[in-house]
């Protein structure tokens, strides 16, 4: 991933000899590309969606960049627009031909794949077009005429990439690691022969299946143990989607032993057909925990994921409770915050909060009247346990005085 700058500035010698076909259109286009640079990371999504929703199929998970990050893939579309470099487009391995790959994955016929190319391509086209009327680049038409003319030849390049990966991964046999390739595509685009092949697989029929966030090194180790569907990888990180089946009827901390020793973050388990509900979580959960040790489930988090966003609320909850325990040294506000978060998850249970902070339920009790001093001694009220239970989750660990 990059911004157009830089894919320009990778380009080097190549894109810069290219730049003298037709000096004219490639100088429009290299003006508005990076004069609109930024635009693309909100253009580009809500093309995707509109694409998909036209066709109707379910929309893929572009805030995650799974399983491809589709700003990318518009960057580097028009960079090969404005060197006019066309060719580079069906290069072998390119990030095209790779969609192609994943729609044949995922079950996706190639004639939809192909439509929603075609699609999204006439859309940049139009917002080509836009941007160089409002730019004011329409002193020499011919110039305009030839480099919007151009997007569409890039399009069928494009799909002509698509169809080549396409065919190389629906002729390949489906069996062992192409299996898990193809099903792994399947569960991301929340296909229903998702079900079929989780059976092929090995699967139980009424499986569940959760989304496993890690590093490339960590995937491979989790896979050597464990019957692992890999993903996904993302081509300019290190982050790897894996997927796991889980029995029906049990959460995905069941797989604490399995992934034990492994940083990696887990989203719930859901139906094999809505695997990126539990992805989308992962994403969440791996944004609250990432300084955590693995794993980290979001099925533990759930609280501080649905916790409130809104600082306003925040500020003024802490406000009405924390300004005492704010004159507290960092180190004794922090233990008394710790022990109210606990005591209000756990109802109360002394022995429970007890073992979960490592001390006596006598110091349980010592901190808990303390915190009856400075912060309310109603807590028996389900107003204030519930708007301190909000404060608490929405506190960072380690905060003095601040939310």
């Amino acid at each position: 991933m990059g911004t157009i700058r830089e894919r320009w500035a990778r380009g080097g010698e190549r894109g810069s000899r290219l730049l003298t076909k037709d000096r004219t259109t490639n100088g429009i286009a290299r003006r508005l590309l990076l004069r609109y640079d930024g635009d693309v990371e909100r253009i580009a999504p809500e093309m995707l969606r509109e694409v998909t929703t036209e066709l109707g199929l379910r929309p893929l998970p572009i805030e995650h960049q799974w399983p491809a990050d589709f700003v990318d893939v518009v960057r580097v579309f028009l960079v090969h627009v404005a060197t006019n470099d066309l060719e580079g487009i069906r290069a072998a391995d390119s990030i095209f031909e790779n969609g192609g790959h994943e729609s044949a994955r995922g079950g996706v016929p190639f004639d939809t794949a192909a439509a929603a190319a075609r699609l999204i391509t006439r859309r940049i086209q139009a917002h080509v077009h836009r941007a160089a009327i409002a730019d004011g680049l329409t002193d020499d038409p011919d110039a305009l005429l030839e480099l919007l003319s151009r997007v569409i030849a890039a399009g069928e390049y494009a799909v002509e990439a698509l169809s080549h990966g396409y065919a190389l991964t629906a002729g390949h046999p489906v069996d062992g690691g192409a299996l898990a390739e193809s099903l792994g595509g399947a569960l991301i685009h929340g296909r229903a022969r998702a079900v079929e092949q989780a059976a092929a697989a090995g699967w139980p029929e009424d499986a569940l299946v959760c989304a496993i966030l890690t590093s490339a090194e960590t995937a491979k180790r989790i896979s050597s143990e464990s019957d692992i569907v890999v993903g996904r990888y993302h081509r300019d990180d290190d982050d790897v989607l894996l997927m796991h089946p889980v029995q029906p009827g049990t959460l995905a901390t069941t797989l604490h032993r399995t992934l034990t020793g492994h940083p990696c973050v887990v989203g719930p388990a859901v139906p094999l057909t809505d695997v990126r509900e539990s992805l989308d979580l992962a994403q969440r959960t791996s944004a609250l925990a990432a300084n955590d040790e693995g794993p980290v489930f979001a099925d533990d988090l759930i609280l501080r994921l649905a916790g409130p966003v809104d600082d306003v609320v925040v500020d003024a909850l802490h406000r009405k409770y924390f300004l005492d325990l704010d004159e507290l040294p960092d180190d004794q506000r922090s233990l008394l915050v710790g022990t109210l978060r606990e005591w209000l998850l756990q109802w109360g249970h002394r022995p429970g909060i007890a073992r979960t902070l490592g001390v006596h339920p006598q110091t349980v009790s010592g901190r808990m009247q303390r915190i009856k001093d400075l912060v309310a001694n109603d807590l028996e009220d389900s107003t204030v346990r519930a708007e301190l239970l909000m404060l608490t989750i929405a506190e960072r660990p380690g905060a003095s005085g601040t939310t």
